[in-house]
């Protein structure tokens, strides 16, 4: 078909007309480019193409805040015919284009299919996020339980095995999948190396850096770290002669993007009159709107973006955060400190990229960044139709990393994306009710871990059968027509342990023992053992095999083959293993299930069903409900046993920090901690109730201001609503999932107590 190279007054690359091609085809497709090319057009020319039919059409991205920001952008194009689903927001859930998170998709795969039956095609964007630890299995499961009649849009960050992945997705699904690889930036990035206070190049650095080593080159006196802590100034300072603001200058600590904001700002002004009056009406218009007088955070940031420097992480309000977006989308801003999610949840590019560090925390270990982080993340440099080079500065910071490691990072291959597909108990559940045996055996060995796998497949069953032929090339063949090796071979492997029994024995006399005496009695004991070793040949005479010339030629074959066999089990385990990666999981977890009582032969419990439908610490919330704890506690004892489930306390690099008295918990909270770390201590999977900041939701669901309850903790702002919207989440999971009507109703009263005011406002800001 012919296609006209324009599309909404953009000119369309190649890749873009070859994606169009491919979905007009009816084919699902893979597309891989980097961060800002425009892939984001194609997934709007497919909504638009879906929307003129009378099927629906589900866009899913890996974040609520990009699922929110998709929304709005979509909402602007299309209007009523959008709605969104992520589990604390739903706006119009029956919409012809449902924006959703990865999660909620996933769900409704699984519980409830008929909801999904008139799907056309869903988008996965960020799909690169199937290789995340804790997320990825999400991404696998949205793929496997998909109705067979849809079609797929995959967008990705330029990753090398897309291939493989779009094979896999073409297993699973049995129709054809198309792959568009598009590696070429629409904007060239330019690297430079931050060093001793100057900018240089890579040749430059390594001129500047021969013949010194990691430990010359590190700070060497008590100011170097001091020093250190500046290096952002002397980045954009030069950075700011050359004309290559505006910048985004990554970090990896919130609490360090807030203090590099602030001094930034005290030290320099990037704005006019104008502009600063113009920041100041709509900062001022966004404290009045939400009430946000009183927060110093609030404040702090009016006079950073006034400045013209902002900040931007999950710490901010919601409402904060989407000011700073929309001023830094004015161009007014010019340098703007923000963490990773940035990379991910805002479609904002800058002239230039700066890292403050290379290495980051992961939860459980300091570790340099993977080439695909620090690819997307770059990728932010450099906007289409505005620069004509994309700015990306890299420190070079030796104690971090060599600077061959630093070479590697910028300039080598990305590392292929890997499954981390691990079933959850809620997963289980529905496959044991939802699925025959053999279907289930089938379902997991679809995933991607297994298809990874299966290629190592050929590779291990050529090895096995290798060392078949090898046994039985070297395995004993006997040149009579009778033979008893086999029961030979048990009296000679006795003989052998016999006579070494006594050679050690002979040997221990020998050097252990001196004096006349001694002689005496080696030579009795040396008398006995020629004594046992005659009746042992006598014995080996009885046997065909015993007699015969060729003895010791086979039993040399037999050790021989009997270390092969050892080898062959070995790469036969593994084989059986590889074939079946997921089923002894599932297996072990349905036994689990099976002692705790959430199943039998026959299918789901009580527990089960409940747990089925729970997607948040579906057991431990299965046992509290069990157990009474939601019939006989109060809404605002509900709310904050429901955050100790959901909240993981972040240190905050305070080490006197001292935990909150825990006294004043009500007795039905206490007794819940109680039930919920005894259970614990038997069970590694569930973990401990967190009780540290039940006061400050117990103050706000029963009534508190904000800035007063923001008095009685040092938690960030956005991770507190964030976490309370994570509380409204999971009630709604819970009530869902219950069919008692007064607890139902309790539940909808435990959700008025949480969503007002600002939390509320997050959920339905405009």
């Amino acid at each position: 078909m012919e296609l006209n190279v324009k599309y909404r007054d953009y000119v369309l690359d190649e890749f873009q007309i070859q994606s169009i091609t491919e979905i007009e085809n009816g084919h699902s497709l893979v597309l891989s480019a980097p961060t800002g090319s425009g892939k984001t057009l194609v997934a709007e020319y497919l909504i638009e193409k879906v929307l003129k039919t009378d099927q629906r059409i589900i866009y899913t991205s890996p974040i609520k805040a990009l699922s929110n920001q998709k929304y709005r952008d979509f909402s602007r194009l299309y209007g009523d015919k959008v709605g969104i689903l992520t589990g604390d927001v739903v706006v119009n859930r029956d919409a012809q284009a449902l924006i959703v998170t990865t999660e909620v998709y996933r769900n409704m795969a699984i519980e409830d299919p008929e909801a999904i039956a008139d799907v056309a095609y869903v988008i996965f964007d960020e799909i690169h996020f199937l290789g995340d630890i804790e997320r990825g299995t999400v991404w696998e499961e949205s793929i496997i339980f998909s109705p067979k009649t849809v079609r797929f849009l995959a967008l990705s960050a330029t990753i090398p095995n897309c291939d493989e992945l779009a094979r896999w997705i073409e297993s699973v699904i049995d129709h054809q999948v198309k792959v568009i690889s598009h590696n070429q930036r629409a904007v060239p990035l330019s690297f430079l190396f931050s060093y001793n206070k100057q900018l240089l190049t890579f040749k430059d650095l390594r001129s500047k850096l021969r013949g010194k080593s990691a430990l010359t080159e590190g700070p060497r006196d008590r100011f170097a770290k001091k020093e250190g802590d500046f290096r952002h100034f002397d980045t954009i300072k030069q950075l700011r002669i050359q004309d290559r603001l505006p910048l985004l200058y990554f970090v990896f600590s919130r609490a360090l993007a807030d203090k590099l904001a602030m001094d930034t700002a005290r030290k320099m002004d990037f704005t006019t009159q104008q502009e600063k009056e113009h920041i100041e009406e709509m900062v001022d218009n966004c404290i009045e709107k939400y009430q946000l007088h009183n927060l110093e955070t609030a404040q702090n940031l009016r006079e950073e973006l006034i400045h013209g420097v902002g900040r931007h992480h999950a710490g901010l309000l919601p409402q904060l955060k989407e000011l700073v977006e929309v001023l830094f989308a004015e161009r007014i801003l010019k340098v703007l400190f923000v963490t990773e999610t940035f990379a991910v949840g805002v479609n904002m590019p800058a002239r230039s990229v700066a890292y403050d560090a290379l290495k980051k925390y992961d939860g459980r270990s300091f570790r340099p960044m993977q080439s695909l982080e620090f690819t997307q993340i770059s990728g932010r440099a450099g906007r289409r139709g505005i620069d004509k080079t994309g700015w990306v500065v890299v420190p070079h910071l030796p104690r971090d990393l060599s600077l061959e490691e630093l070479q590697n990072l910028v300039y080598g291959d990305i590392e292929p994306l890997l499954s981390q597909f691990d079933l959850s108990f809620n997963s289980v559940l529905n496959l044991y009710s939802g699925h025959k045996s053999e279907e289930v055996r089938m379902i997991l060995k679809r995933n991607f871990a297994q298809f990874q796998a299966n290629k190592k497949l050929p590779e291990l069953t050529e090895k096995v059968a290798k060392m078949r032929l090898e046994i039985e090339q070297v395995a004993p063949r006997c040149p009579e027509k009778k033979n008893d090796f086999e029961e030979f071979m048990v009296f000679y492997k006795k003989k052998q342990a016999k006579i070494d029994t006594m050679n050690h024995q002979l040997d221990d006399i020998r050097f252990g023992m001196r004096g006349k005496r001694s002689r005496s009695y080696q030579a009795d004991i040396e008398k006995q053992f020629a004594i046992s070793h005659q009746e042992l040949s006598d014995q080996e005479k009885t046997f065909i095999c015993g007699k015969c010339r060729s003895l010791s030629k086979c039993t040399a074959r037999f050790y021989q083959a009997a270390r092969l066999k050892k080898k062959l089990d070995y790469w036969r385990g593994l084989l059986e293993e590889q074939g079946e990666l997921q089923l002894p999981l599932y297996e072990r977890k349905l036994e689990l299930l099976r002692q705790l009582g959430y199943i039998d032969e026959k299918g789901l419990l009580a527990r089960g069903e409940l747990a089925s439908r729970i997607h948040t610490e579906e057991i431990t919330v299965t046992e509290l409900y069990f157990a009474g704890y939601f019939h006989e506690c109060d809404e605002h004892e509900i709310n904050a046993i429901c955050l100790s489930l959901i909240y993981e306390h972040r240190r905050r690099g305070n080490n006197n920090e001292q935990p909150r008295s825990i006294s004043k918990l009500p007795e039905k909270v206490k007794s819940a901690r109680g039930f919920v770390n005894s259970l614990a201590r038997q069970h590694p999977f569930i973990k401990p109730l967190e009780t540290r900041i039940c006061h400050v939701i117990l103050a706000w669901s029963n009534g508190s201001a904000f800035e007063d309850m923001m008095a009685m903790c040092d938690i960030p702002e956005g991770d507190l609503i964030r976490a309370f919207r994570q509380v409204i989440d999971l009630i709604r999971q819970i009530r869902d999932a219950v069919k008692d009507q007064s607890l139902r109703d309790k539940l909808l009263n435990c959700l008025a107590a949480i969503n007002r005011d600002i939390v509320l406002a997050t959920e339905l800001r405009d």
